[in-house]
């Protein structure tokens, strides 16, 4: 895919946004059975298009096709089966009880679309970044503006070519672009907001949402903890921290940002790590690792690696190949600390005692995710409790963000609002009360005049 795409396309945003809302008023999008049939052929169309887009993560972002497909198309394809399979329960409403002196009467929590929402997506995982949310947003009966990132433009351009084959544009649009467009957008008044990256750029998107009086989803990231305690299988935990780690070059949100493990461990997890990288990328260039997705951000990589790090093979600067990395003898003040690092770097830190530990955790923002290996039960839930976190892992890293029958999302620095799964469907709805009464005589009505009812109704509603 040597052809760059072009984003030149000029939209009329608040025509179309406009468009999409008289799409939503008139009603076609809260047909239940309508959704479910558009996100199956949602599907099918990711399918039909799944080496075209393999080729396309490629070309932005260097991925390795078993990537591409497992954490960006099978895991979407997953998700839109699940959600195909259960809409209809979630979709009804659900009865609740009332007061006796509301006899004879009936209600029930229904859930309801926003109407028109608005996706700004992430480059590291741009196809589910993408589409997962908007798979929520769409069985939730919305309409839907989605903004991919112009970092990854091959797997843009794709997303919007698969989504005008099953959607008409007033009920799901794909803008392509740049910053302008983003600042256009930031002018909307959407009903509902969803925003993944950085931190910077989300608080822009959470005051718009403000302005609009509208509910802003949240999905920043942060300096995600792993902390090894003394008793821990050190063979199973350097395999699987490994592998979480360097998964699409450590671009990833959920990966283990640094490791912390006891001052005695960490020579031989040195030794372990550096053993199972250059076992997993003999070649260099290693063609299982995928390139860092821009020069700015190589070159921020490069500065936070001292002299002293362990380089799995030499760097490719042409190509943006950045060797994997690991930092032995990092302080909590070092550069690597002061920043996400989001890149195939591993810091490695060391304490002497938990209640150090615990100490310096709590100073730390939420992150998007927290993971601990150990043993003990005890010292994993002094840790989960050392610090909020969007998800908690503990034994493994990244399993708790895969599961779809788990909520995801951040808390604090990290983020806010939940999605994936029912999560999902719930996240693009909110919950309306409904009382329905009939016309049968009021048992229990008080009307004035009142006179000496206060006694009376005192003694009647103890």
């Amino acid at each position: 895919m040597s052809e760059e795409p072009s984003n030149s396309q000029v939209y009329d945003v608040p025509a179309l946004l406009e468009a999409q809302r008289g799409h939503f008023d008139s009603g076609r999008t809260r047909n239940l059975e309508n959704r479910i049939q558009v996100l199956k052929n949602l599907g099918t169309a990711i399918e039909q298009q799944s080496d075209a887009l393999i080729e396309a993560l490629s070309a932005d972002m260097g991925k390795p096709p078993v990537e591409s497909y497992l954490s960006e198309i099978f895991f979407l394809l997953s998700e839109i089966r699940l959600v195909t399979k259960r809409l209809r329960r979630w979709s009804r409403p659900r009865r609740v009880r009332n007061p006796f002196y509301f006899f004879p009467s009936r209600s029930e929590v229904r859930r309801e679309p926003y109407g028109t929402t608005l996706i700004i997506s992430a480059w590291n995982y741009p196809l589910q970044l993408s589409l997962a949310p908007a798979v929520s947003a769409i069985a939730a009966g919305n309409v839907v503006m989605l903004k991919p990132s112009e970092s990854a433009p091959h797997t843009a351009r794709l997303i919007a070519k698969i989504i005008s084959s099953v959607f008409d544009k007033e009920h799901f649009a794909v803008i392509e672009g740049g910053p302008e467009i983003g600042r256009a957008l930031l002018n909307e008044k959407f009903d509902c907001w969803f925003y993944t990256g950085s931190e910077r750029i989300g608080r822009l998107y959470a005051e718009a949402a403000a302005k609009a009086i509208a509910p802003i989803t949240l999905e920043l990231g942060g300096k995600c903890p792993c902390v090894i305690s003394p008793d821990v299988n050190l063979d199973i935990a350097v395999q699987r921290i490994v592998s979480g780690k360097f998964l699409n070059a450590g671009q990833t949100c959920i990966a283990p940002d640094f490791v912390v493990l006891p001052e005695t461990l960490q020579e031989s997890f040195i030794e372990k790590a550096t053993a199972a990288l250059q076992s997993a990328y003999p070649e260099c260039p290693s063609p299982d690792l995928a390139k860092i997705v821009s020069q700015e951000h190589y070159e921020r990589l490069s500065n936070l690696i001292p002299d002293g790090a362990i380089r799995i093979g030499k760097d490719h600067p042409e190509l943006r190949y950045l060797t994997p990395t690991l930092i032995p003898d990092v302080s909590w003040d070092s550069p690597a600390m002061q920043e996400e690092i989001f890149g195939p770097v591993l810091p490695v830190l060391t304490y002497q005692s938990l209640d150090e530990l615990l100490l310096h955790l709590r100073k730390l923002p939420s992150p998007l995710a927290l993971y601990a290996f150990s043993k003990d039960s005890t010292f994993l839930e002094a840790i989960a409790n050392a610090i909020p976190s969007g998800s908690v892992c503990f034994n493994d890293v990244l399993k708790q963000a895969t599961n779809l029958n788990l909520p995801f999302g951040g808390v604090g620095a990290s983020g806010m609002g939940r999605y994936r799964g029912q999560a999902g469907f719930e996240n693009f709805t909110y919950e309306r009360a409904v009382t329905r009464r009939g016309f049968s005589r009021d048992l229990f009505a008080v009307t004035p005049p009142y006179e000496n009812r206060l006694e009376q109704l005192k003694k009647f509603l103890k």
